[in-house]
């Protein structure tokens, strides 16, 4: 392929958005932006800026439940929004996502010590009073919404709060008339003991950003990304224009943008389209959420906003086509690596 023309698009979402601020829609001249016979238009990304003004910890991770099987009741309890940047020993570090986790327990009515430790990168949450003898954690990250139980808030039943407390989700919908409990979180750990996580916390669930559109691209993405997907093994067409990595777990002050410059074409959309009038983009984590606003209004009024550019090809195919000779006196088209013999035939 040959590039016969291109441009770059400058675009500040700042004051672009529509819906609910999460998107932003930029209409082009189609004039401008459109191809004649023979050729094909190509988007590629090649930079991209935003501030990290959201919250490490946010409704999409901060939610999970004290259960009660003898009821089959939920209690919730809800990690303080926030950046925590670091785990502290126990809850009396100020600030610390321990010093967070034991308010949340606190105020679901449950007593407790909540420490962290260093080596094993685990939370031991100890309960003295507030659950029962059968009662246990759960996180869910039900992807539909089956059996959505009493108690269990929307937010909280599509959750990545496990990925935070290093513990075991709930993918499935429990059913109690038909044996199906919610997971233990804390594996099999049950009423007034030390609950210690099976596997590592973090500070944050959020690796990447994506940014997705409205033009129908020829990327796939495994089924896992997404809610609205099925859980199955395979690839299906996606709307994923480009995935940004983030660096750091958690905010700093010194370097609050994320930023990407990419020379080598790594995100590139060909599209089969003759003209190009309208484009939108929208920011995600990788479950297909928006990015959480920390209060209602916040992407609207441009405090999500982020700065991208894109170029804009014409691609024509240059590649040669030569006709080889057969044997019949037809001929088909060679690759271009492959050189007609003119003795050939004579040979024969």
């Amino acid at each position: 392929m040959k590039v016969k023309y291109s441009r770059n698009i400058f675009i500040d979402s700042e004051i672009n958005t529509i819906g609910n601020g999460q998107k932003t829609k930029v209409n082009l001249p189609p004039s401008s932006f459109s191809i004649g016979p023979h050729e094909d238009m190509r988007l590629i990304m090649t930079s991209f800026e935003m501030r990290r003004n959201w919250y490490s910890v946010n409704p999409s991770n901060n939610t999970f439940y004290s259960y009660a099987p003898a009821t089959n009741t939920y209690t919730e309890i809800t990690i303080a929004q926030g950046s925590y940047r670091l785990f502290g020993t126990d809850q009396t570090t100020a600030d610390s996502l321990c010093q967070a986790v034991f308010n949340a327990l606190t105020v679901a009515g449950i007593t407790s010590t909540v420490t962290w430790s260093e080596v094993t990168r685990k939370f031991v949450l100890t309960v003295t009073a507030g659950m029962a003898a059968g009662d246990y954690f759960v996180c869910f990250q039900v992807k539909s919404g089956d059996n959505q139980p009493a108690g269990v808030s929307g937010s909280g039943y599509f959750n990545d709060v496990h990925e935070i407390l290093g513990c075991r989700p709930t993918r499935s919908p429990p059913n109690v008339g038909a044996g199906l409990l919610p997971v233990n979180a804390f594996r099999s750990s049950v009423g007034l003991v030390a609950h210690t996580s099976p596997y590592v916390g973090a500070l944050n669930s959020l690796e990447a950003v994506y940014i997705r559109t409205n033009l129908q691209t020829n990327n796939y993405q495994t089924y896992g990304f997404e809610r609205s997907l099925p859980d199955q093994q395979g690839v299906t067409p996606t709307q994923i224009f480009a995935r940004i990595p983030l660096t750091l777990a958690y905010y700093d002050d010194q370097k609050e943008f994320i930023s990407f410059e990419d020379t080598n074409d790594l995100f590139t959309i060909i599209l089969g389209n003759k003209q190009l009038d309208t484009v939108t983009f929208r920011i995600t984590d990788d479950k297909g959420r928006d990015i959480q606003e920390i209060s209602p209004g916040m992407a609207e009024d441009g405090m999500l906003s982020f700065k991208l550019v894109y170029r804009w090809e014409i691609i024509v195919d240059d590649t040669e086509h030569i006709k080889r000779p057969l044997l019949g006196g037809d001929s088909v088209l060679a690759p271009p690596f492959m050189t007609p013999d003119p003795n050939r035939l004579l040979r024969n």
